[in-house]
């Protein structure tokens, strides 16, 4: 009776200190569910909004060469002046001749001023690329590249958050059972102290209660530990740099752990390739790749283009003579000019030879990966399929070792068992519960594998 009572008092005790800690910490703590931890590093992790800069510039690629066929215009000015006198020439038997210069004669005039200045307004309008069309393929398709980085790398932040937050708190219901073993040894320690002062009982008895007590402090310190270790994780994925500590929140139980393993085998085996991030990676850097191929092969076609041109061109001896409009020599024009290759040296056909070696690369990696997959699955099927059979026997013994400390107190009221067995039961007990939660751990660690494997992430990802 007094062992009851002692045990009641010393509960009672930590919980009320538990909900005094609780009460004075309560404005600095920042509770987190899984799905505000995911939230919250994809608002704060620095690697994701570099990647998704990375998307947005390969936008704005797209929408420069959507504009390669707009008209360019833009106004030039030149003012220029002559050390030497200016001349120019005149031959005998045009209009600007002296009728004393035989025909055909060059003769050297003086223009009569040092200074020029020559304003000028160009448009350009592009007419016909073959290069065009392949050039906006390949920015779109860069553009698709880096938004499927951008999930890719979104998908390695949830799983990795989603493993650290779920052993978080498997770690934390392993130390929650601990800590009722802690409770019930340290009575059955007192009590046999007790018993053994009062001479009933013999020292290798209070041994070998406290070598089992400090096995269970040893293994809650380590419990605690690996717990400290997931958080520490988590935070970093998450970039959590706040003060306050972080308190997860989450209905997980062994129960649940065990009911999806069924429906993940089953899309496991029903999985395929293409569900996975990686797959439309590697069919996107195989359509950038034939594009590439197109756009070598565009550069043996001719350009055509056409530009205009208006200015005037005035001249002046002097600064302010250069507004006086008889000074001004209007000219303009327009062409179309047209680019013709007619020999690169090969360069095109080797470009070309290169780019097709490239294509053929990536097909190859996209073999690979298919076959990688089907490993991956088959892997992870075999894992799960094991982790569960180990946990149903884990399972079972645990079960079995709580019954028995149910029947040995009982036994132990009544005088039918001792110290001796009640010592030996919570052994077993402590036993089975560490391969309990060791199993368990294993078994929702690869079910989170799965759920990659198979592409469950994905819409986390944002695909």
């Amino acid at each position: 009776m007094n062992m009851y009572a002692l045990k009641a008092i010393r509960l009672g005790t930590l919980i009320a200190a538990f909900i005094l800690l609780s009460v004075a910490h309560s404005n600095a703590q920042r509770e987190f569910t899984l799905a505000e931890c995911i939230e919250y590093a994809f608002e704060h992790n620095p690697a994701l909004n570099a990647i998704a800069k990375d998307t947005l510039i390969a936008g704005l690629g797209t929408q420069r060469v959507s504009g390669l066929y707009l008209p360019r215009a833009n106004f030039a000015s030149a003012f220029q002046y002559y050390i030497a006198t200016r001349k120019t020439l005149v031959e005998g038997g045009s209009a600007l001749a002296p009728p004393s210069l035989p025909e055909g004669e060059p003769m050297a005039l003086d223009v009569g001023y040092k200074n020029s200045w020559y304003p000028t307004f160009n448009v350009n309008q592009l007419i016909f690329d073959p290069s065009y069309r392949n050039n906006y393929n390949i920015a779109l398709q860069n553009q698709q590249l880096q938004s499927q980085e951008l999930v890719s790398f979104k998908i390695d932040v949830v799983t990795g958050i989603t493993k650290a937050f779920n052993t978080c708190k498997l770690l934390e219901l392993q130390g929650q059972f601990l800590e009722k073993n802690i409770v019930r040894i340290d009575s059955l320690a007192e009590l046999t102290r007790i018993k053994f002062t009062e001479g009933a009982g013999v020292k290798i008895e209070v041994n070998r209660v406290e070598v089992t007590a400090n096995r269970m402090r040893s293994e809650l310190a380590n419990v605690q530990g690996s717990y400290n270790e997931a958080l520490v994780a988590l935070q970093f994925q998450m970039n959590y740099l706040e003060a306050e500590p972080m308190i997860l929140t989450s209905n997980l139980t062994a129960a649940q752990i065990v009911d999806d393993s069924d429906e993940l085998l089953l899309q496991l085996s029903q999985g395929a390739p293409d569900q996975r991030i990686e797959n439309q990676l590697l069919q996107t850097q195989i359509s950038l790749a034939d594009e590439s191929i197109k756009l070598e092969q565009s550069r043996a076609l001719p350009i055509v283009g056409a530009d205009g041109s208006v200015g005037f061109t005035p001249g002046a001896n002097e600064f302010s003579n250069m507004f006086q409009g008889e000074r001004w020599r209007p000219y303009s024009y327009i062409g179309i000019n047209v680019g013709i290759p007619i020999f690169n040296g090969m360069d095109v056909k080797r470009a070309v030879d290169q780019r097709k070696l490239t294509a053929q690369q990536s097909r190859d990696y996209l073999d690979q990966f298919n076959i990688q997959f089907e490993s991956e699955k088959a892997i992870t099927e075999v894992q799960i399929q094991m982790a569960l059979e180990r946990f149903k026997y884990a399972d079972a013994n645990l079960k079995l070792a709580n019954n028995n400390i149910e029947l040995l107190h009982e036994a132990f009221v009544n005088g039918v068992a001792d110290n001796q067995d009640m010592i030996l039961g919570e052994n077993d007990l402590y036993d089975n519960q560490a391969r309990y939660f060791n199993e368990l751990l294993q078994l929702m660690l690869s079910e989170i594998e799965g759920q990659r494997v198979v592409g469950l992430f994905n819409s986390l990802g944002g695909l």
